[in-house]
């Protein structure tokens, strides 16, 4: 993946080892679960997405109750979160016919897993938050910008550097430190990031992300 000599930023190199399409982690595996690496919330009580569910359904009539609104979540996981969300919002009628249901979602794998566990039509997926009806929009993002990559910046001897990632000669993959001027991410970011501080870090992805949404 790394060429001898060849650097490169960390957020790139967690953003190819989280969604690379031969070898990514969530595009080749399931990480939920007993049989996975970990659980999340949804996973251990059904209480808690009923709870989100609840939220969901308040909010939309602290909205005015709109007839056509978009609920939309970020990062599906195995989708049992959606599901006992949906269960819950079949006893709000009105709010469920509302309701245009949408999951964000770069796995393919996770897609068809999530498409087997809801068992419900009336969702669409998408890889990116583009193209959305001019309706209200509610998001939801259970542990997902958690997960998004991010960038390292330390402070050493009054110099900022950004670690990167490189490969040894012994073909090992090593850490290894840029140096970097942070007052030109500062004035991209609109942020002193920089004040009292050390170490850092900051996700542009998730910035991203906000500004779509």
């Amino acid at each position: 993946m790394i060429r001898k000599n060849q650097k490169i930023s960390l957020d790139k190199f967690i953003n190819f080892c989280l969604y690379d399409k031969k070898v990514g982690y969530y595009m080749t595996k399931n990480p939920f679960g007993k049989m996975g690496d970990f659980t999340t919330a949804p996973n251990i009580s059904r209480l808690f997405s009923e709870m989100i569910a609840i939220w969901t359904v308040s909010f939309w009539k602290s909205l005015g109750s709109p007839k056509k609104f978009n609920l939309i979540e970020l990062g599906g996981g195995n989708g049992e979160m959606m599901k006992v969300m949906i269960e819950s919002f079949q006893k709000f009628p009105s709010f469920f016919k509302s309701c245009n249901i949408f999951i964000i979602e770069k796995s393919p794998k996770l897609i068809k897993i999530q498409k087997k566990n809801i068992n419900f039509k009336n969702i669409k997926w998408k890889k990116k938050i583009t193209n959305f009806k001019k309706f209200p929009s509610i998001f939801l993002a259970n542990e997902f910008f958690d997960a998004l990559p991010i960038k390292q910046f330390e402070k050493f001897k009054n110099h900022w550097y950004e670690r990167f990632v490189t490969s040894s000669n012994e073909n090992k993959l090593i850490f290894i430190r840029k140096k970097i001027d942070l007052r030109k991410l500062e004035k991209k970011i609109n942020t002193k990031i920089s004040s009292n501080q050390n170490f850092i870090e900051f996700s542009p992805l998730t910035s991203k992300y906000l500004e779509n949404i």
